[in-house]
Order: structure tokens, then sequence, then C-alpha cells
């Protein structure tokens, strides 16, 4: 695994970056979010819905962002440091859409919550980069097929 050095030694206490996360969601006007540390994974998962309109109506948007703990004998500062990147990566993505630089979507795409037949979930970068990946390694860049309910 890359060794990660940004925000390495943030003093910054995971519990309120995650609190600043939440006033930036709360800002661009999104109320239902949920963190969720996966300690078996080493991943701490941001999800949130973006409420929004599509053709007249009214939406959510389902974002989910995964982000890996880096390898470290500290476990809590691991914790500190991942909420720390994921508090400016958002601030960053937030200022882009504020600037008019581009769209949420457009924005948030790899991160995307899709729904199979079966109603699993994935991100839209779980299911398009497997097959992405094998293209360019063929040279086949074929159709990209979405889901197949497989699950």
């Amino acid at each position: 695994m890359k060794k990660l050095n940004a925000y390495k030694s943030t003093s910054v206490n995971w519990a309120k970056s995650q609190a600043n996360i939440g006033k930036l969601l709360d800002k661009v006007g999104i109320k239902d979010v949920r963190f969720t540390f996966m300690a078996s994974q080493g991943s701490i998962i941001c999800e949130f819905n973006y409420p929004t309109i599509v053709d007249d109506k009214e939406v959510n948007i389902g974002v989910r962002i995964i982000v890996r703990l880096p390898e470290s004998k500290n476990q809590e500062q691991s914790k500190n440091q991942v909420h720390r990147a994921l508090y400016y990566y958002l601030k960053t993505k937030f200022e882009a859409l504020d600037f008019g630089l581009v769209e949420f979507v457009q924005e948030f795409m790899p991160h995307l919550i899709v729904y199979d037949k079966n109603g699993g979930t994935k991100t839209l970068y779980q299911v398009i980069a497997p097959q992405y990946n094998k293209g360019l390694i063929t040279g086949q860049q074929g159709d990209i097929k979405m889901l197949e309910g497989k699950g």
C-alpha cells in the first residue's frame, strides 16, 4: 500500500473533522449524512444524499466516498488523517460547484451510488473501473456494461 503523507501529523481529532464535514454538507443543503468506520476493511465511508431537481422532479442523488485508512500502528491518528483529508476534498469539490466549474453529477461521478436490478448498490467507479482497466490492458475498449444484477 502506498504511504500517505498528507495530513499525517494533523492534530485535529477525527470527530472535529467529521463535524466540519457535517457543517459543510449542511451549508449546501445536505441533511442525510452517514459515516461508517469499517475496521475490518480498513476504511471510512462517508455517504450522503444530495437533494436536487432533475427534469422538474425532486430527487436525492446518493453519494458514497470510501477512503482507505493508511497503514499505521496508531489507528486513531489514521482516522484523524483520513477525516481531515476528506474534509478538504469535499470542501474543494463544493467550491468548484459554487464557482460554476462543474455540475454536481459531473463532479461526484465516481462516487454516485447506482442500484442493480436486485437492489444491490455500488459506486459508478466500482462498476466501470474493472472494465475500463481491462480495456486499457487488452486494447479493446468495447461497450462498458452497466449493472447487470450480479452481486
